[in-house]
């Protein structure tokens, strides 16, 4: 099944709560954090526009800022370290339960795992990445379980009803803040940034999917699962959308072209200037941001 012409990323969050099992702590009296608890944090998707008249370009979205998001990962909370295995920094994990049965899609939990080591390769950051492993098939947070393995998890494709309030997102990276007990977000290392507590990326499955490298242009009929995933990915290391987006000849086009474009622009496997960019800004510092 094709969607429309168009199609669209998203980071696409709603706030709920977390279901039980995951405040941090709450028993011992002398914790700081007693009563933190990780609920889930904001939303940006883009749908499809009407088409403007021939040969007009029309700016719809500015993506221009300083191109983080509004949280970020703390190094040492011991809030994630209570559940991610201990690990100061972060911790990834790539599910394989959650695969689609698209005939061109032959690799799909090796680009998983691939498309954070392409941020990860990034020269001007050292994340230190530790991957955790996950029993296949796991449910995400976002899907009920009362626990995670990992700080960033790859949960793998799943269909509607997930993505049935936007069906023409492609992608989606849940971020999980964590919050006080008065229900205010916290910012444990005085950065300016709300903490983060995980989060959780997953695909939709009701579009064509390949990764050979060749399918997946646009308007081809099926989407570049490897240029998906790696744009999901940069939402999970903390960077936002970036680049103009807007409609001319009634095609969605962004300027400047980048991995991080909140709109899906065919194939893209390697990393432009505004991506490293952004992702230096977020890391070059860490662990002391």
């Amino acid at each position: 099944m094709t969607r429309k012409l168009i199609k669209v990323f998203g980071l696409f969050v709603l706030v709920v709560m977390v279901a039980g099992g995951f405040n941090h702590r709450a028993s011992e009296a002398q914790d700081p954090y007693a009563g933190h608890t990780a609920v889930v944090g904001y939303a940006e998707i883009i749908t499809d526009p009407a088409g403007p008249e021939a040969g007009r370009l029309v700016y719809l979205r500015q993506d221009l800022g300083n191109k983080r998001l509004t949280s970020d990962f703390v190094y040492g909370d011991p809030r994630r370290m209570a559940f991610n295995g201990g690990y100061p920094g972060i911790t990834y994990a790539v599910d394989s339960g959650f695969q689609s049965a698209d005939a061109n899609l032959a690799n799909e939990v090796g680009w998983m795992r691939d498309s954070i080591l392409v941020w990860d390769a990034e020269n001007c950051s050292d994340l230190a990445l530790q991957e955790n492993a996950v029993a296949p098939g796991s449910t995400g947070i976002v899907r009920g379980a009362p626990t995670f393995y990992a700080d960033l998890t790859q949960v793998g494709f799943v269909p509607l009803p997930l993505f049935v309030s936007s069906p023409t997102v492609l992608g989606v990276t849940y971020t999980f803040i964590w919050i006080d007990g008065a229900g205010n977000p916290t910012d444990i290392d005085s950065n300016g940034k709300a903490d983060a507590a995980l989060r959780e990326i997953y695909y939709n499955d009701a579009y064509n999917w390949a990764d050979n490298g060749v399918l997946g242009a646009r308007g081809s009929g099926y989407i570049d699962f490897p240029s998906v995933a790696i744009h999901e990915v940069g939402h999970g290391f903390s960077q936002a959308h970036f680049g103009n987006i807007g409609t001319k000849d009634g095609f969605l086009v962004a300027n400047p072209d980048a991995v991080m474009n909140a709109i899906y622009g065919g194939i893209r496997w390697q990393l432009t200037g505004t991506d490293s960019g952004g992702h230096c800004s977020n890391w070059a510092n860490w662990p002391h941001q």
